[in-house]
């Protein structure tokens, strides 16, 4: 399977870097082409394939596949299309055995917890299905209820993983740039996490907490009293899914300014919090009545430290001000430039690349381009991907296949570029503190750095 996949896909992507070379050397910049016919359906064909692949696989491949759906910087979009049945469309397991999780986990049957408890199925995920239900008190809720066997299934397939990604270290060329068993870590902490539905929960309650003030999204409310460790009980959330265009518009959504809540919402949760979701794909997301964007399924979340924090926002200060050896640092800082590296060459390579794009404004760049950007430099330098920005970069990927799928116009830095410049002047620790890196060096004011920074404001309020 891994086989045919990397070489049907592989063709893909050789195509997309030698058309995308051709197109920077005659000065044509260029998002994407059209596929041809041919292409599109071969791409179909291969999508549907490994769709049924990894669905046969179990639990942990499903997963891989939901995040492979949302991937554009992977796949070309009819494989995209195909995968994205995953999403919700897995086959479901027998209500009588979600019966019996139920009676272990809360003590009781369904019929005598709930006023009603619908027993056919609503959704089938990867890791559980849902049930619609109703209260005592009349609140309408969703019951999650875990797949039987799961964690059994997980360790044999984190076990099958951890196995490839060994292997995959003996080709140097495969494993430059990043070390697949601390990826393979970390996909099994977090798939661990998401099976523990109490911390779900908490999870939850978190994201609640953080955002209580932000009007523009929904986070339900879980019923901790029905609720344990393989069954969560949530309040109902009414709504078309996010990718539903048909309704969206019958409803009056705008997609630029839903897209640009989304991006908020995200940023806050990386440069603020530290604390975010790192699920993001459409199946956990809809668009309720009054506009506002409901949010659930919080078992896969990411952290980030402080420390992390504050390397993201002296990156963002270092790129508005257009010192770019400091953004190197910033790069070894963060983990994902060796501090061995040659700092002034690298300099030298990034600073015509950055530049070209602020000579646009810095709004007509896409992740997946600065991905082309960026590729042959970073084959060239010790770049290493660090296993906190794993999901920190799927997110990001993610967020934005699905904005594009709602807004072909959308363009996340476009987006953050308001949202950073008032993060820069808000009173926030960790920002506090990298400007005070900036304008206090070594313990002395440095006056050159201040005026530098209020220039970079001022850039960036014209960029926006």
């Amino acid at each position: 399977m891994i086989i045919k996949s990397v070489q049907g896909f592989s063709r893909y992507h050789v195509q997309e870097f030698q058309r995308m070379k051709q197109d920077a050397a005659a000065g044509r910049d260029l998002e994407e082409r059209a596929l041809t016919k041919e292409q599109n359906e071969e791409f179909r064909i291969l999508g549907r394939w490994l769709c049924r692949q990894l669905h046969d696989l179990g639990p942990t491949f499903i997963k891989i596949g939901q995040t492979m759906s949302t991937r554009a910087d992977l796949l070309p979009l009819p494989a995209m299309l195909e995968l994205a049945v995953l999403q919700e469309n897995v086959d479901p397991f027998p209500t009588e055995v979600a019966r019996q999780t139920i009676i272990r986990e809360l003590g009781g049957p369904p019929e005598a917890l709930y006023a009603a408890f619908n027993a056919e199925p609503i959704a089938a995920a990867s890791l559980s299905q849902a049930y619609r239900a109703t209260l005592k008190d009349g609140r309408e809720v969703v019951v999650k209820v875990q797949r039987p066997g799961l964690p059994q299934i997980i360790a044999h397939d984190v076990q099958v993983l951890a196995a490839v990604a060994d292997e995959v270290m003996n080709y140097p060329s495969l494993c430059r740039h990043t070390n697949w068993p601390s990826v393979v870590e970390e996909f099994a902490r977090t798939i661990r996490e998401e099976i523990d539905y109490i911390r779900e929960g908490r999870n939850a309650d978190r994201f609640r907490h953080n955002f209580r003030n932000f009007d523009k999204v929904c986070i339900p409310r879980i019923v901790w009293r029905l609720t344990g460790r393989r069954v969560l009980t949530i309040e109902y959330i009414e709504g078309a899914r996010v990718t539903d265009l048909e309704a969206l518009q019958a409803a009056g959504v705008d997609p630029d300014q839903l897209t640009r809540v989304g991006a908020n919402f995200y940023l806050r949760q990386l440069l603020e919090d530290g604390f975010f979701h790192a699920d993001p794909h459409p199946g956990n997301m809809r668009i309720m009545a009054d506009g506002r964007i409901g949010i659930f399924d919080f078992g896969m979340v990411g952290r980030l430290s402080d420390e992390l924090k504050q390397h993201l926002v002296n990156a963002l200060v270092h790129v508005v001000q257009r010192e770019y050896r400091a953004l190197v640092d910033d790069f070894v800082g963060m983990g994902f430039l060796d501090a061995a590296a040659d700092r002034v060459a690298l300099t030298a390579e990034l600073t015509p690349i950055i530049e070209s794009r602020f000579s646009e404004g810095m709004t007509k760049v896409r992740f997946r381009k600065m991905l082309f950007d960026f590729s042959d430099v970073c084959y060239r330098y010790p770049f290493r991907l660090p296993t906190e920005f794993t999901y920190v970069m799927r997110a990001l990927l993610t967020l934005e296949g699905v904005a594009l799928s709602i807004n072909p116009d959308f363009n996340f830095i476009d987006a953050a570029f308001p949202y950073a410049q008032r993060l820069l002047m808000k009173n926030n620790a960790v920002i506090s503190s990298a400007i005070l890196k900036e304008v206090f060096s070594e313990g002395r004011f440095n006056p050159r750095a201040a005026i530098s920074l209020f220039r970079a404001a001022r850039k960036m309020a014209s960029l926006v």
